[in-house]
């Protein structure tokens, strides 16, 4: 199982390192516009000081092993708006030691299961490019629906890459935790 630990400072050590070998194409794919290559410390500063805002619009978290107790990913809950009860799946990482051992559907369990019960949200959003045909399946999996699609959203190495936005409902994440279980 895991856990999610609020991010702190002392967290930014294990996402440099995850990230190190990152083309500005996987920066890209990972931190959506909000970083650019390369990462820096200055960016990950300004990155969690948007979590002490008050009210919060972001929360932040690293991912935890509750087995090894060692960190294994990363994941924000953004854009917080609690008059119209929703918020933004973003930045969905993790660690390269962690990857492909099944850790992506408890990861979304977890933070939908915390926008959905703790926050108590009615949606929650995310947006996925084209390029990442394996996440797209993974989300729909889980249930969330597409949206919508962006056309030529960003460029990257002069390639445009377009965008899927993706929901789920909270009463469409009860209807399929119970597959979840």
């Amino acid at each position: 199982m895991i856990k999610l630990v609020p991010y702190t400072d002392e967290h930014s050590i294990y996402l440099k390192q995850w990230v190190k070998n990152f083309s500005p194409a996987q920066l890209m794919e990972w931190g959506g516009p909000s970083f650019h290559y390369p990462l820096t410390d200055r960016q990950l500063t300004n990155y969690i000081t948007a979590s002490y805002e008050v009210p919060q619009k972001v929360h932040i978290f690293t991912v935890f092993s509750q087995t090894t107790d060692s960190p294994i990913g990363h994941i924000s809950l953004g854009k917080l708006n609690l008059q119209h009860q929703s918020a933004r799946i973003g930045k969905v990482l993790l660690a390269p030691e962690a990857r492909k051992n099944g850790y992506t559907p408890l990861l979304l369990k977890k933070i939908l299961s915390y926008a959905f019960n703790t926050l108590q949200l009615h949606k929650v959003s995310l947006g996925v490019f084209d390029t990442n045909i394996r996440a797209r399946h993974i989300y729909e999996k889980f249930g969330f629906n597409q949206e919508g699609y962006f056309r030529d959203h960003v460029n990257v190495d002069n390639a445009y890459w377009g965008m899927y936005e993706m929901s789920i409902l909270e009463h469409e994440w009860r209807a399929m935790s119970l597959n979840h279980e």
